[in-house]
């Protein structure tokens, strides 16, 4: 009877077990995930801790780099402005070593009707005296190349048997920057102007001799020593009109 009587008790038990057990993996499963959200709310706290870190560094390096970059900038700017004042000084002895194969008016010290060996001798010593004394390493690569161009060709000239060149005041009508331009075209014809080591200087006249193979010799030199002018301006940029601030002519 007693057993009888206790059947009941032990089915609802079981019962009651069989009911719990889903009810306690419910529970266990809410438990792991508020454990999941606790860590993943630690987590997130230390990896922005870590990004605000990394953040600060890299900001940190990039004013380093910023900072670096302005103060080579301004010292690069200095520099220039410093190699440009020089010019400024040295570069006019150059232009004015080469006063004799000027168009107009030709110098020299002292002035001379015509250019010869001699000249060009003295012209060639005087660039070299300007060269070493300095000016040499205040040149452009261009504006170097065209000065080697010419000196090289005074050496030559200056150890040829003559030249062919005009006369001033004689031939100053037939000389002018239109006249020469003309020359250099039909010289071009049949001789390359370029070609310094292979330009054959002097030379007898021939019977029916244009202008042009008349003064050649002047006409080779000067365009030479015209290239060099062209380079040294260009590094001094001293025929680009003053600009403002908005890049227009000044008023």
């Amino acid at each position: 009877m007693v057993f009888g009587m206790m059947l009941p008790c032990l089915g609802i038990a079981a019962t009651n077990a069989t009911n719990d057990l889903p009810l306690r993996r419910a529970e266990l499963e809410v438990q792991k995930l508020e454990l999941e959200v606790v860590k993943l709310r630690d987590g997130s706290a230390e990896f922005s801790d870590g990004l605000i870190g990394v953040g600060g560094l890299v900001v940190a390096l990039l004013a380093s780099v910023i900072s670096v970059l302005v103060a080579r900038r301004a010292q690069h700017g200095a520099l220039d402005q410093s190699v440009h004042e020089k010019r400024l000084e040295s570069y006019p002895e150059l232009v004015r070593a080469a006063a004799r194969l000027a168009v107009y008016f030709p110098g020299g010290d002292p002035p001379v009707a015509s250019i010869g060996p001699k000249e060009c001798s003295e012209m060639g010593h005087a660039m070299s005296k300007w060269y070493f004394a300095g000016g040499g390493l205040l040149l452009s690569v261009e504006a170097r190349d065209a000065y080697f161009a010419l000196a090289r060709a005074l050496t030559r000239a200056s150890l040829a048997e003559d030249l062919k060149v005009p006369t001033f005041p004689r031939h100053a009508g037939d000389i002018s920057v239109d006249k020469l331009k003309e020359y250099r075209t039909e010289l071009a014809r049949e001789h390359n102007l370029d070609d310094v080591e292979n330009w054959r200087f002097g030379g007898r006249a021939a019977e029916k001799e244009t202008l042009a193979s008349r003064f050649k010799d002047f006409v080779f030199l000067q365009r030479l020593s015209s290239a060099v002018r062209t380079s040294l301006t260009e590094d001094l940029r001293s025929r680009r009109r003053p600009t403002d601030a908005d890049g227009r002519p000044p008023r």
